[in-house]
């Protein structure tokens, strides 16, 4: 345990001297959650919410989306340790392959849970979000989106051969999931067959999972089945990295 918090230290300390990337998936999604509440309030009158201005979907929506974009910290710190010709340095260490690969990942799953936490506080205070559910609901909902997206940043990494192509990869897929999943739009606004595509997505489930404590005034029980299939994807994503992922090829920074 020891070895796997010296990794963490080391990736927080890069994070602290290189802080861009993180305080550009903070400060984006509060910008766009001020100008997008206005126009969800029509939106939510329509799904038969009288008594909501948009926040309850400005909010949600944000955090689904922007949680995916976290997936850089772990390909950078992945593909760094090539770049600096150090990756061969770790596997030569006596670190476990399970602690280099919880060493490099766990700081994205903790940074996930407290970027989600930061957009409803700050929701909260900014743009006068009320939550009517649970609260210990939306934290399971957190936790579980955080493991789906430290999968597939995993996944990303076992799939491709430099950072380039991880974050095209991880940007095209994130956007994709965003616009089906109803992040920006609810599905229930869009063609039946969207609605359809939708639940494929991992946003769908953790922007349906908000939107039912928010909206509904949703418990534990009720956000179960979005846990799970948060979950399910996390296993699905954990499947193909553990298959495709190999400690001793070589990979390219961003040349």
């Amino acid at each position: 345990m020891a070895r796997v918090l010296a990794l963490l230290r080391h990736d927080a300390t890069w994070l602290r001297r290189e802080p861009a990337p993180l305080v550009t998936v903070l400060l984006t999604p509060c910008l766009l959650m001020l100008f997008i509440k206005p126009l969800y309030a029509g939106a939510l009158s329509q799904l038969g919410y009288r008594h909501a201005d948009g926040a309850q979907l400005a909010v949600p929506g944000m955090t689904g989306m922007f949680s995916f974009f976290m997936t850089g910290l772990v390909t950078e710190s992945y593909f760094r340790e090539h770049g600096l010709h150090t990756w061969q340095r770790l596997r030569l260490s006596p670190l476990r392959t399970w602690e280099l690969v919880v060493g490099k990942a766990g700081l994205c799953g903790a940074l996930v849970v407290a970027q989600c936490a930061f957009l409803f506080v700050l929701g909260w205070l900014t743009i006068g979000l009320r939550v009517r559910g649970s609260l210990f609901a939306l934290l399971v909902i957190m936790v579980a989106l955080g493991a789906c997206v430290v999968s597939f940043a995993l996944a990303l990494c076992a799939v491709s051969p430099s950072r380039r192509q991880a974050f095209a990869v991880e940007r095209m897929v994130t956007l994709t999931w965003t616009v089906f999943g109803g992040a920006l739009v609810p599905t229930e606004l869009m063609a039946d067959w969207i609605g359809w595509v939708a639940r494929f997505t991992p946003v769908y489930w953790a922007v349906g999972g908000f939107r039912k404590v928010v909206l509904d005034g949703a418990g534990v029980a009720d956000v179960v089945p979005n846990a799970g299939a948060l979950l399910a994807f996390g296993a699905v994503f954990t499947t193909l990295a553990l298959w495709r992922f190999t400690m001793d090829t070589d990979r390219r920074h961003w040349v």
